[in-house]
């Protein structure tokens, strides 16, 4: 198993899903700016990704507790 069949294993047996519509979900702007940064800074695009993405999973969390 490649590490990147690993990473998507991970995501699937973690249950994590959320739909379109969702904030929650990388949006296309946000999409296309981090492929410019990784045009330049590829390190830094993926680190950002994944802080950002951890972000959103830690309000989304919070938004679920609330409710």
């Amino acid at each position: 198993m490649t590490c990147l069949e690993k990473m998507r294993r991970y995501i699937e047996l973690t249950g994590v899903t959320y739909s379109d519509s969702t904030p929650y979900q990388m949006n296309i702007a946000e999409m296309m700016d981090l492929r410019a940064l990784a045009e330049q800074a590829p390190m830094d695009a993926l680190c950002l990704a994944f802080e950002y993405g951890r972000a959103k999973g830690v309000r989304a969390t919070k938004n679920r507790a609330t409710k």
